[in-house]
Order: structure tokens, then C-alpha cells, then sequence
């Protein structure tokens, strides 16, 4: 749905910058044998940059992250991960100067941040993420709720729902 979303606005004509959370730690973006592989794991921090994309590899990650690496839970992927919220607003300028200017910042996961959510269920609900959502986007027709709902595909209604409650920043 984040994709649809994003590639309507752009289509609009606004800039969209999205920040995924990775709880696990567990995203691949580079390779052993890689040139950017060897630099960041050397401790060093990494960009790559080409003519179509520029990627950031910071070794201290943000809201709270640094405080965890090495910790035998983190090692273990034992623990789960939740942000530093008393360092929220300066992290979270960090993380938005990277981007540059843009009209929109999607954020997906992040879920104890305090911002308006629609949470995305697909052929399941997911109990533990309700108490942290103030909107659905489903494709399960007989889930229902007090909050707003829209189907998945449903792209205009869900843009509509951001632009009247989305933080401004």
C-alpha cells in the first residue's frame, strides 16, 4: 500500500521520501565482496553514489539502535526493538536532514511513535498492532472498527485520510 500511496503523490507532482523500519536488523543492502560491504563492516560510515541513487550506511543507527549494537540480545535477535521516544524529535531531525526537501514522509513501522497510523492488515489481523493505529487499510471485509477503514486499493481515501491527519513537519 506505501508504494501505491508514494507513486500516486509523485505522480501528483510532490516529493516523497519514505523511512522503513527494520526491527531485526535483518535488511540486506549490500554483499560480501563488495567494495561498500568492506568499508561498513571496517566500522566505516558509507555512501554510494551513483547518477540514479545515493545510499547512506550509518554505523550509529538512530532512535535508539546505537544503544543496543552488540548487546547479546541484539546478537541473538532475541530482543525486540523499540525506539528511545525521549530522543524522538532530535533523532528524527537527524533522519529528515538526509532527505532533504520534500512534501511527504511516510513512515512505515516505528509503531510506539506517537504520529498518526494507518495500520495495514492483509488477509490477517494482527491484534498487538490495533492499540497503536488510528486507521485501517484492509482487504479483510468483516473486520470492523470505530475507526476509519479503507480497502487497500483504495488510494484516493487514504492519501485524503494523511493530508487531514498527518503531523506536519
Amino acid at each position: 500500500m506505501i508504494s501505491k500511496v508514494a507513486k500516486e503523490l509523485i505522480s501528483r507532482g510532490f516529493k516523497v521520501a519514505i523511512t522503513k523500519h527494520d526491527p531485526g536488523d535483518k535488511a540486506k543492502f549490500d554483499y560480501e565482496g563488495k567494495d561498500s560491504y568492506i568499508y561498513s563492516s571496517i566500522g566505516a560510515d558509507v555512501a554510494v553514489v551513483s547518477p540514479n541513487r545515493t545510499s547512506i550506511f550509518l554505523k550509529n543507527g538512530i532512535f535508539g539502535g546505537k544503544d543496543r549494537i552488540n548487546s547479546v540480545a541484539h546478537n541473538s535477535k532475541s530482543e525486540k526493538f523499540e525506539p528511545n521516544l525521549e530522543n524522538f524529535e532530535s533523532e528524527m531531525a537527524n533522519l529528515v536532514s538526509h532527505f532533504g526537501e520534500f512534501d511527504y514522509l511516510i513512515i512505515e513501522g516505528l509503531k510506539s511513535l506517537k504520529l498518526p497510523r494507518i495500520t495495514v492488515f492483509r488477509d490477517e489481523i494482527i491484534e498487538e498492532f490495533i492499540p497503536f493505529s488510528n486507521a485501517f487499510a484492509t482487504n479483510i471485509t468483516e473486520f470492523s472498527t470505530n475507526m476509519d477503514k479503507f480497502d487497500l486499493d483504495d488510494i484516493d481515501k487514504i492519501i485524503n485520510w494523511i493530508d487531514k491527519n498527518a503531523k506536519r513537519v
